[in-house]
């Protein structure tokens, strides 16, 4: 009769479950990063993978410096997902302020074309004598 192993104390699944758990994640995050380009996507991947070390290797030591490199990996793919984020939307309401100006400029644009017609409207019918501009008068 084969006995089940025990479970590792230390492993989040048993071991199926576990390489299922990271192939999936990071097939997800590896297309999340090639999509959308950011940093911390392969960071949380990278995170997600080395706790697959906790099936194999039960040393305190070994489970104490995955931890550590866990929390600083975590770390990093908050602050690199904080600064994409402010990246982000600085390059955003730099993208709005262009398009600002460009209906602005579209404004001015139109505002000056109508003042040039209706200019040149007014001096093709009042183009006519003007007893005013004589200087033969004085």
């Amino acid at each position: 009769m084969i006995t089940p192993l025990m479970q590792n104390i230390y492993a989040p699944l048993p071991l199926t479950a576990h390489l299922i758990f990271c192939t999936l994640a990071t097939l997800l995050y590896a297309t999340l990063f090639n999509r959308r380009g950011k940093k911390h996507y392969l960071v949380i991947m990278i995170a997600i993978d080395l706790t697959l070390m906790t099936q194999f290797w039960t040393d305190k030591v070994v489970i104490f410096a995955l931890g550590f490199s866990e929390a600083v990996l975590l770390i990093l793919a908050a602050a690199l997902a904080i600064k994409s984020g402010r990246e982000e939307k600085a390059r955003e309401e730099e993208r709005l302020r262009r398009e600002q100006l460009e209906i602005e400029k579209k404004a001015e644009k139109q505002a000056s074309e109508k003042l040039f017609v209706k200019q040149e409207y007014i001096d093709k019918q009042f183009d006519k004598y003007n007893p005013l501009d004589d200087d033969d008068d004085f």
